[in-house]
């Protein structure tokens, strides 16, 4: 850990209180949470049972509606007309028409002005049977886990909200989230919601009778008005550290718990601190998905195998440093479902290490620019290996050879925020080199 990357993660750490507010939205209501311009806030949906009653006859999927309306008084929506369906032409415009009159919007937006008269776009989903979306099995309660409140909102005693958006796996994780809206700003209640995230478990999305990738959920969380005296013997709580040392993913196929045989997946996370060698030590189980099945426990049995490097001078500061590993363990008899999506990267070429690998054959054509890109496996420490070019643009000058170089030089976190290793999996990664005009007319150096 670099001397500067320490008291950043400090400044940054998260402190203990408790969340008062957690719901999962689907991705239809991601434009209802997101700031900005004017969007109408429902405060009456349709009842679930009006939706399933009004699946259209002779359509076998689920489907897709919106519709164009226009605020009433009352917060009614009035004049509607059919936007969009999908798949088109089996009636789902026609039954969102049906049901749209049992929502109600607020009659006043945030600045108090009245929202009748103004245009509403109101989306329906309406699921086939045996079709379910994703839905809650596991929160953070304030048994489970302590929830995060941003240090400066304690400083300052405010409270704030947050809403986060997450891909559920076919196991249930959540992935890939993202910061949807905070408020107030500057406070990283954002940061916050992300905190959390490896804390949640849902049900997956369900197709056909089959679980299925891709089911997107929205989670607003809220905090109430902080208070300083929390800050007294708290210590910062960080997320995603840039570890040097992992377990493989042979070692955690092998702490699959036998209590767990029959299950295909579970899930679980410590709160660990940090020893003088940068190894954890003092590890709870916070969390742990599902019950008795020896997820913690096995969690617990891989926590030697983490290591962070700083430096000697840092030693006081890490004391003060709670770390939260998330962990995803999955049946190892099965087949690997770990997919790379967004890897953080921890070293990549400076624009100097760039223009030394760029292709001499592409300098010499009088070419300067062009695209690249390399497959390599991920090895247990986050490098790059068995790297092969896999397209190039212009052909035939290099590029792919240079994104070869470039691979070689380069690092990722080797565990992931979800909770996996990096070990073994695959990735391609599309690398663009430019000589700018600034650069000296002469052949790049040699790296």
């Amino acid at each position: 850990m670099s001397r500067k990357l320490l008291p950043a993660l400090l400044v940054a750490g998260l402190f203990l209180t408790a969340a008062n507010a957690v719901r999962a939205e689907d991705e239809d209501d991601f434009a209802r949470i997101q700031t900005g311009a004017w969007r109408p806030h429902f405060i009456v949906k349709v009842p679930k049972d009006k939706l399933k009653a009004a699946f259209p006859k002779g359509a076998t999927v689920t489907g897709k509606a919106a519709l164009d309306c226009v605020a009433a008084q009352g917060g009614k929506l009035v004049d509607c007309k059919i936007a969009k369906e999908d798949p088109a032409g089996q009636g789902f415009g026609q039954a969102a028409l049906s049901v749209v009159g049992y929502e109600r919007i607020k009659t006043e937006d945030a600045a108090g002005a009245t929202t009748a008269g103004r245009p509403v776009r109101t989306s329906f989903e309406f699921l086939a049977p045996g079709d379910s979306n994703p839905d809650w099995l596991r929160k953070p309660t304030g048994q489970q886990i302590a929830n995060v409140f941003p240090k400066k909102a304690i400083e300052d005693g405010i409270g704030g909200k947050a809403a986060i958006a997450c891909m559920v796996t076919v196991e249930g994780f959540l992935q890939n989230c993202k910061v949807l809206s905070e408020s107030p700003k500057d406070y990283d209640f954002g940061l916050a919601g992300l905190q959390l995230a490896p804390q949640f478990r849902m049900t997956p999305k369900m197709r056909g009778g089959q679980a299925v990738p891709g089911g997107t959920v929205a989670i607003p969380i809220s905090w109430g008005a902080a208070n300083p005296t929390m800050l007294l013997g708290s210590s910062a709580v960080v997320l995603d550290p840039p570890w040097t040392k992992v377990p493989t993913q042979a070692a955690i196929n092998a702490a699959w718990p036998k209590e767990a045989a029959g299950l295909p997946s579970g899930q679980a996370a410590l709160r660990c601190g940090l020893d003088k060698t940068g190894v954890l030590d003092d590890c709870e189980v916070i969390s742990e998905s599902p019950r008795g099945k020896g997820f913690g426990k096995a969690a617990k049995s891989l926590a030697k195998d983490f290591r962070i490097t700083f430096a000697p001078d840092e030693a006081k500061a890490v004391k003060r440093v709670k770390i939260d590993v998330p962990f995803r363990f999955r049946d190892p008899a099965l087949p690997d479902a770990r997919k790379l999506t967004k890897p953080r990267w921890i070293r990549t070429l400076s624009p100097q290490a760039m223009l030394a690998v760029y292709p001499e054959a592409a300098f010499k054509a009088g070419v300067r620019s062009g695209d690249g890109a390399v497959t390599c496996t991920v090895t247990v420490s986050g490098e790059l290996t068995d790297c092969q070019a896999a397209r190039e643009t212009p052909a035939g000058l290099d590029f792919g050879a240079a994104a070869i170089k470039a691979a070689a030089v380069m690092r990722m976190n080797p565990w992931t925020k979800e909770g996996d290793t990096v070990d073994g999996l695959r990735i391609t990664i599309p690398m663009s080199f430019t000589l700018s005009e600034a650069d000296p007319p002469t052949s790049p150096a040699k790296p």
